[in-house]
């Protein structure tokens, strides 16, 4: 469907990989990655669709679970990117597994992105969904009416490009301003926060205790020497300092690797809501 070309738009680089292939090009949820754009901070996630790889149950729970982790406390829009065309029967299952995932309220952060804009050629969007298949026009209704389109093409100008980019943030803001400003949550979100609050306290205790551990080791290996070492134990103390400090800024991301390596948090109870929808 174009989902990281349309990542890649956002993010004004080459970010994410993306190029036409049979099979689906991104199978992992990628790391985010973020955009100082007009005073703002744009976020994005790179996700696997849902239903683009033939994967069993348990990968498809594990990539969902990564991009939660990689997403919290909640995104303030979720972009659903189908292309241009027919509603297909794959994508109608993907809306429905995220009912089934994150319920119905999902559905009031939900923004449509169609790619391939430049198949339109005179015609507009709105004229274009108005001949739509029935089910598309009954879930874009279901999103309040939130949609754009963008033409991810590398022979498109930059500068067309910067206005789509334009038009999505508008939409966010709009519905943002709707939703009273919140982003999305759910139990899930609100548990993965609770777990990443606990394992990075853990994580930076683990880490105060090291310095102060390392600190005093250095501390009577220089008191045993002669006085010439007193420079290098400052040295070494700075060191040790700025190390910590460094894996400080990082206890966030290390805390969420944590919870995904975890064998009992791994799948956050996702197969429990979707195995019953599976075998429909």
């Amino acid at each position: 469907s174009g989902k990281s070309a349309t990542a890649n738009t956002i993010l004004g680089e080459q970010v994410f990989e993306s190029r036409i292939a049979a099979p689906a090009v991104t199978k992992t949820c990628q790391k985010k990655a973020s955009r100082k754009w007009k005073g703002r901070e744009l976020l994005v996630v790179d996700t696997p669709g849902l239903f683009d790889t033939k994967e069993t149950l348990n990968t498809t729970c594990r990539e969902i679970c990564r991009c939660v982790l990689a997403s919290c406390p909640g995104p303030h829009a979720i972009v659903l990117v189908l292309r241009l065309g027919r509603y297909t029967q794959e994508e109608q299952q993907t809306v429905a597994l995220l009912k089934a995932l994150f319920g119905e309220a999902a559905m009031k952060y939900m923004i449509i992105l169609f790619t391939r804009k430049e198949e339109l050629e005179d015609q507009s969007l709105r004229d274009f969904l108005e001949n739509a298949d029935v089910n598309l026009g009954s879930f874009i209704k279901e999103c309040g009416d939130r949609y754009c389109a963008f033409d991810n093409s590398r022979n498109t100008e930059q500068a067309e490009k910067e206005a789509q980019v334009q038009e999505l943030v508008e939409l966010i803001e709009n519905m943002v301003q709707n939703n009273e400003g919140t982003y999305f949550s759910d139990p899930i979100y609100k548990n993965t926060m609770e777990r990443l609050r606990r394992r990075e306290e853990v994580l930076r205790k683990i880490y105060a205790d090291q310095l102060k551990t390392d600190i005093q080791k250095v501390e009577v290996e220089c008191a045993q020497a002669c006085k010439n070492k007193m420079q290098e134990k400052e040295r070494i103390i700075k060191l040790l300092k700025m190390e910590y400090k460094e894996k400080l800024r990082h206890a966030r991301e290390e805390a969420r690797n944590s919870i995904f390596r975890d064998k009992r948090d791994g799948n956050m109870n996702f197969p429990l809501r979707i195995s019953n929808w599976f075998k429909k």
